[in-house]
């Protein structure tokens, strides 16, 4: 690669010329390095390396050097200095990295400059701060301004969109794990008839003993972005529905929810949830969602379908985790999607949660992903997002090394498929881009801690 700009006036020298010197005491992790290549495409080689002009040992840039490799750079600008004695070389090798180190930041004025480069759309990834440390000096008042308001014409991702909209999504986070408690707490969610389902593998759900509970920081996420368009009090449904989690985060959000369920004990403990909220819950089979939902009635459908025989939820010869073969599980929920499609409205999002999974024979991947969103666009929805959500580790570090023994590495993220029905021209047109999440939380955040 030879595309990168060089800075006029500064010699350049062949890289297999310089010499990194042998007691370098700093250290350059991975991550550094492609952080020094991404600056290097974005801006250029902006810092000649040092080197004695004798030796041609280098005295400053040995991550630089290591960049420029990488990005088959023959030839890099260099200062070759000449007036340092042995002492002083070595004392700049140190003081070099070391004196950067101290200098700190003003918050005020980086969260002005960094606020400006979000309002033009500019990557912050090439800054080279962690995602901790930038969600902080987003939060940073501009002139005094402590409140709300102030901290979401920063820019902040999370203060606008509840998380950062990336096509990663960590539960591991501290801003999800907040959220979270925040959302188990009021939900009051402990999974008590789901025990003694097969738990196989960690899912995207959160671990109670061998029970998986549905996360309700995705399900506010996905409906935050995805299912509440503008000027409307939006109907969601799910004819899936499992646990309380979506249904109540829904109704805690002003939606209106049906959610269809086969267990009738599953039903019972959600009703009583949600009670007085705009959430109902059918006891029926999802092939029968036409039944309960009228065609193009609802504006948002999401979904975490059984994911085959990985949990077996009952013994029902009706329920689509129980079948015997995986055509004959699959052949369920295109019945019930393929009926759902039709109850969305026009210019609508749908969202569904799934996971690759295993057959238990041969160890082969099913392709189950595939198979959605195939499914999806034979129903006519565009595959409009592919997200990516990375779970937290729950059991599979004890499961690793006994996995290994057969080479299959243990899967901790599972795929957020967001299709999309209608043109895709109207979405700015019927989806709010001021207030996209809203905290529901934000008031009450002491009672809830």
């Amino acid at each position: 690669m030879t595309d990168i700009i060089m800075p006029a006036g500064i010699p350049l020298w062949k890289t297999d010329d310089l010499v990194p010197y042998a007691f370098n005491p700093r250290t350059h992790s991975e991550e550094q390095i492609e952080q020094l290549t991404a600056s290097m495409r974005e801006f250029g080689f902006t810092n000649p390396i040092l080197i004695d002009k004798e030796t041609k040992e280098i005295i400053a840039g040995h991550g630089r050097l290591m960049a420029a490799k990488r990005l088959g750079l023959a030839q890099v600008p260099v200062v070759a200095l000449e007036h340092l004695n042995e002492a002083q070389r070595r004392k700049l090798i140190i003081a070099d990295n070391q004196l950067a180190l101290n200098a700190g930041w003003d918050m005020e004025l980086l969260a002005t400059e960094i606020a400006a480069l979000t309002e033009m759309g500019e990557d912050l990834d090439v800054l080279g701060f962690n995602d901790e440390f930038l969600d902080e000096v987003l939060k940073t008042p501009i002139g005094g301004e402590p409140d709300k308001n102030a901290q979401r014409k920063l820019g902040s991702l999370t203060d606008r969109f509840g998380v950062p909209p990336f096509s990663i999504l960590e539960v591991r986070k501290g801003y999800w794990q907040d959220r979270k408690r925040l959302w188990k707490n009021l939900i009051g969610e402990n999974g008590e008839t789901r025990k003694g389902t097969l738990f196989a593998e960690n899912t995207f759900i959160a671990e109670l003993g061998t029970v998986s509970i549905l996360d309700p920081v995705l399900c506010e996420v996905v409906l935050s972005w995805f299912g509440m368009p503008t000027g409307t009090k939006s109907k969601c449904f799910d004819p899936f529905a499992g646990d309380t989690s979506f249904g109540f985060v829904a109704a805690t959000k002003g939606c209106e929810f049906t959610g269809i369920e086969l267990r009738p004990e599953q039903v019972a403990v959600n009703q009583e949830r949600c009670k007085e909220m705009a959430a109902r819950y059918i006891c029926d089979d999802g092939q029968n969602v036409a039944k309960h939902i009228d065609a193009n009635s609802q504006d948002f459908l999401f979904s975490c379908p059984p994911y085959f025989d990985l949990e077996v939820y009952s013994d029902r010869p009706d329920d689509a985790s129980n079948q015997p073969s995986y055509a004959e599980f699959f052949k369920i929920l295109d019945k019930a999607f393929s009926d759902a499609c039709k109850c969305l409205k026009n210019n609508r999002f749908a969202t569904i949660v799934v996971s690759n999974i295993r057959d238990k024979k041969n160890g082969h991947y099913r392709n189950f992903v595939d198979d959605i969103i195939r499914l999806f666009q034979r129903n006519g929805l565009a595959f409009y997002n592919d997200i990516i959500l990375v779970d937290s580790l729950g059991s599979a570090p004890r499961r690793a090394a006994h996995n290994m023994a057969s080479r299959k590495v243990v899967k901790v993220h599972q795929n957020v498929l967001v299709f999309y029905k209608g043109d895709v021209s109207k979405i700015k047109e019927n989806y709010p881009d001021d207030e996209v999440f809203v905290d529901n939380f934000a008031e009450d955040d002491d009672d809830n801690s």
